[in-house]
């Protein structure tokens, strides 16, 4: 029986923490996510809050599974957990009868399921739980040195969510994930629904542009919230755009504005002629970094970068004398190996120490 309640308990810790560090490894994602519950909950005056509270509940439940893994403070984080879950419960059932358009957010971009889907997860979790934690009176101490592995693993986990808030996920899941192809309105094939991903962006006359992402090597920077952008940032997309230019790229700059407003917000006139408009949670997909660039190759997104390593004259060359597929292999493959050397280490400390 003892054996059957650690399981259960490392089991449940390991989902905590999975969905956590997936959601703290996008944490625009996470903000995303926290905007559509507000909505739901008829919460809008908290929607400006939206990231922070995205951030702080994946690193709680990320801390939580660390600690159920661990073994620390079993009662306290028993009784967490219980709340943590059922209060989550609660709002998937309120969200499998009024059944909204949106995404429950459980495992981040990573894995969607449906509300019914989310709630049947939730009941094998209060499952888990029932026979990690009942009855209490049985619980066993915890060696000490668990206490340290556990302060380790959160200190880890905090600082990879400082990372994730100063970069672009790891790992992108989106749908314009690198290697995604990208049609256009003009050219796309309906009878192929599911493989369809557009931009949709339009000029200042309202008329569609994808094609230009569909043609020859492109640098798109996507702006999503342009009246967050200082001077500064607008300067090196500007630079970015001179670049591109000068190496054969075609530079676009994709804003959440609108023509008559974005004259008033660039403080960079030179990058007008870039400028092209998009919906915003088009380009918060497209690319997490308010400000990132996106290279684009043929219609097939290669890698990104977010807007405080935006590439250089260099990068830049050796991308336009690269082969496509070869730098989609060799720019995206060292993100997702730094990804699974933290999980190794981070799963090594919490089960190992």
């Amino acid at each position: 029986m003892r054996i059957l309640r650690r399981i259960s308990a490392v089991i449940l810790g390991f989902t905590f923490f999975i969905a956590g560090l997936l959601k703290l490894m996008d944490p625009v994602g996470a903000g995303l996510v926290m905007e559509e519950y507000f909505k739901f909950l008829h919460l809008d005056f908290l929607r400006q809050a939206s990231y922070f509270a995205g951030a702080a509940m994946a690193l709680l439940e990320t801390v939580i599974g660390i600690a159920l893994i661990t073994g620390v403070w079993r009662k306290f984080i028993s009784y967490l957990t219980l709340a943590f879950m059922g209060a989550f419960t609660l709002l998937t059932v309120a969200l499998v009868i009024f059944n909204p358009v949106m995404d429950c957010g459980c495992f981040g971009e990573a894995v969607h399921l449906t509300h019914l889907q989310s709630l049947i997860k939730n009941v094998v979790l209060l499952g888990l739980w029932a026979l990690a934690y009942l009855p209490m009176r049985s619980l066993e101490p915890t060696r000490k040195v668990k206490y340290v592995s556990f302060s380790i693993a959160t200190v880890s986990v905090c600082l990879f969510l400082l990372y994730s808030v100063f970069s672009i996920p790891m790992v992108d899941f989106t749908d314009y994930k690198p290697g995604t192809e990208l049609s256009s309105l003009e050219t796309v094939d309906w009878t192929r629904s599911e493989d369809i991903v557009l931009l949709s962006f339009s000029d200042a006359n309202g008329q569609y542009a994808d094609s230009l992402a569909l043609q020859g090597d492109v640098i798109a920077a996507s702006v999503y919230n342009p009246e967050k952008m200082d001077s500064r940032e607008w300067q090196k997309l500007s630079q970015l755009a001179d670049r591109a230019a000068a190496k054969g790229f075609t530079p676009l700059v994709l804003t959440a504005s609108t023509p008559d407003m974005i004259t008033e917000t660039v403080s960079s006139p030179e990058l007008l002629p870039y400028i092209y408009f998009a919906d915003r949670k088009t380009l918060l997909t497209l690319n997490r970094s308010n400000g990132g660039a996106t290279f684009i190759s043929d219609g097939q997104i290669v890698t990104k970068w977010p807007v405080n390593r935006l590439p250089d004259t260099e990068k830049l060359e050796q991308l336009a004398s690269t082969d496509p597929i070869e730098s989609l292999v060799t720019e995206n493959h060292p993100a997702k190996l730094k990804l699974q050397a933290f999980l190794l280490y981070v799963c090594a400390v919490i089960l190992l120490l």
